[in-house]
């Protein structure tokens, strides 16, 4: 196994955590989590950092694709077998445990990355912008979880001819915030499913796709009101909080939701307004019911 020459710290063990846990990490993602850079500022110390974890081979650096116009985008940083190891020697996990295989980084690049790190930037919002207003993120679950998780929990929908099917809801991941009481320090939980949208969904439901939008707000709405979304979460109070690629495609999206039958749990915002600052205070959401913008908390 390859060993660093230099002294780890535990920042440096936690980044080799979160990348696993996240898959993909960009530089400015991991500068935001671990030096608190919300503005898009990488130091040179996290780039130092980052760089001796590369060479001692504890992550793999990639570049991303990009065009003469647009500059050097942030690099990705990737899981690695090194890598996998030191959070087994170091924080105890068993090798079961570890969801990787050097398969996982071979693809240069893919829709599957882009999607990522773009969940990953909603994951870095709420991280961050939840001090902002005393609460913390409690508890974020991927879909890879929840695909297990999941796939017992099938619901029936009807297809655009009418038809019965079946099938299982996978959302991009699922939040919890919490608020401690001072006096009692019982918590107050928000919960929320997570979806990004990066406009290569159909949206209204039609024979030529087996996914599209449309279908999937039924998915949502005939699991939000089953017993097992209860049984699961202990709420049915969840909201589904979708982050999408421009105020065109959020029209669009947030119209078949409501003609389905979504209200006020469906919000929606695009990716270009959601950061730590704006995530939880500033009116960046709009209901699938609602035409003005609304903060997530007031």
């Amino acid at each position: 196994m390859a060993r660093a020459s230099f002294r780890l710290q535990t920042r440096d063990i936690a980044i080799v955590l979160a990348v696993l846990e996240h898959r993909v990490l960009s530089v400015v993602q991991i500068a935001a989590l671990f030096w608190g850079k919300s503005d898009g500022a990488v130091s040179t110390y996290c780039r130092q950092r980052l760089r001796l974890l590369v060479e001692a081979g504890l992550l793999e650096r990639q570049e991303q694709p990009q065009t003469l116009s647009e500059g050097r985008r942030p690099y990705l940083y990737l899981m690695t077998q090194a890598g996998c190891q030191l959070l087994v020697d170091e924080l105890g996990y068993e090798p079961d445990e570890i969801d990787w295989t050097p398969a996982s980084n071979r693809v240069t690049w893919s829709p599957f990355k882009a999607h990522q790190l773009a969940l990953n930037d909603v994951f870095v919002a709420f991280k961050l912008g939840a001090p902002r207003v005393g609460w913390e993120l409690k508890q974020w679950v991927d879909d890879r979880t929840l695909r297990r998780n999941h796939a017992s929990d099938r619901v029936r929908i009807a297809d655009h001819e009418g038809h019965e099917l079946e099938t299982a809801l996978i959302p991009d991941a699922y939040l919890v915030l919490s608020l401690p009481d001072p006096l009692t320090g019982v918590e107050r939980w928000l919960h929320f499913f997570i979806e990004v949208d990066r406009a290569t969904e159909i949206v209204g439901d039609t024979s030529r796709s087996r996914r599209s939008w449309q279908r999937h707000i039924r998915a949502y709405n005939a699991y939000l009101d089953s017993v097992a979304v209860e049984s699961r979460y202990r709420t049915r109070s969840i909201r589904v909080l979708t982050v999408t690629t421009s105020a065109r495609r959020l029209s669009n999206l947030q119209a078949v939701t409501k003609a389905e039958g979504g209200r006020s749990r469906y919000w929606f915002t695009t990716r270009e307004k959601l950061s730590p600052e704006t995530v939880l205070q500033a009116p960046i959401w709009y209901k699938a019911d609602g035409d003005e913008p609304v903060a997530l908390m007031r």
